[in-house]
């Protein structure tokens, strides 16, 4: 599993997530305000398939990407999501 952030041009965000949720190696995306527009987590076999897979995300409407985290599934899988949490403290 992999883990990194995307910054687009300006009015390109739909497009660009649209794109990214047919890719098969992206498993979520998650909408970001700030510096990234995007939180990606993907999976792949190895770093090199990582960087090739941003490689290929990276096109003109693509302007940044943040580093590769990179994790063991079952690790991403216990950590607790962002509304269970939300949810626990509301609830």
């Amino acid at each position: 599993m992999g883990l990194t952030m995307i910054k687009v041009r300006p009015g390109y965000e739909r497009s660009v997530y649209a794109s990214l949720q047919k890719r098969p190696e992206v498993v979520d995306i998650y909408s970001l305000f700030g510096e990234y527009n995007f939180f990606l987590i993907m999976k792949a076999e190895g770093r090199s398939r990582f960087d090739q897979i941003l490689r290929e995300i990276e096109d003109e409407q693509v302007i940044g990407t943040g580093p590769v985290l990179l994790t063991a599934e079952s690790d991403l899988m216990d950590m607790p999501s962002a509304a269970s949490e939300y949810a626990a403290t509301v609830g």
